[in-house]
């Protein structure tokens, strides 16, 4: 994303490394408090400023500073951030992912719409009609990055393969979190690259409605 946003026009490049940091303090919430409860009041108090209530620490704060200088500057939809809050407090348990949809659902939130924010702001805050794009692109990224992620979450006892899928494979997590590789693993993420890689054609067949301006995204 860094790189990325060094291809995106000049004038706009600090409004894209404040949203994309803004989701990097997020992602790494849980590395540094040793139990949820933390982990959600830290991501309350992002909730907090985003819905406009009074922080005096947020002064202090470099990236709540830039975040809430772009939203003002593009007009971004502070609700779609705090959907991405909202969606990280599933990264602080070891609850099982229930099924793809949901899945798809976290993807969503936590992805797309990061991808669908920085298209509004590469078009100066209106609306470029890259929703669909967007939302596939950000689906197919997530599930990727969750696949290359998996020995680091198993590790932890994280399990973000969905449980309807792993169900159909008769894939027990317990073998997943031993590090252990088996056919009903491998079956499960050839199925899990089967949905990205449906999601990546979705986008290449929106490809041509997003505006050349917003492709840095």
């Amino acid at each position: 994303r860094y790189l990325s946003a060094l291809l995106a026009p000049e004038a706009h490049r600090d409004a894209l490394m404040a949203l994309y940091a803004f989701n990097a303090e997020l992602g790494r919430i849980r590395e540094i408090v040793s139990e949820p409860l933390p982990g959600e009041v830290r991501l309350q108090w992002w909730r907090d400023l985003l819905e406009g209530t009074e922080h005096g620490a947020a002064a202090a704060n470099p990236v709540a500073n830039a975040l809430l200088r772009t939203i003002e500057r593009y007009n971004l939809p502070a609700r779609a951030l705090v959907a991405m809050t909202e969606a990280r407090i599933f990264d602080l348990y070891n609850d099982p992912m229930p099924d793809l949809n949901d899945l798809e659902g976290y993807a969503g939130e936590t992805v797309s719409g990061l991808f669908q924010l920085g298209c509004l702001v590469l078009n100066d805050g209106k609306d470029a009609g890259t929703a669909t794009a967007a939302g596939h692109a950000g689906v197919a990224y997530g599930l990727t990055g969750l696949m290359r992620a998996l020995p680091w979450h198993a590790a932890r006892r994280q399990m973000y393969l969905p449980g309807d899928v792993c169900a159909r494979h008769n894939l027990d997590p317990e073998t997943v979190f031993q590090g252990k590789t088996s056919p009903e693993l491998e079956a499960v993420l050839a199925e899990m690259r089967g949905h990205a890689r449906h999601h990546l054609k979705r986008v290449r067949q929106a490809a041509s409605d997003v505006p050349a301006k917003c492709q840095a995204a």
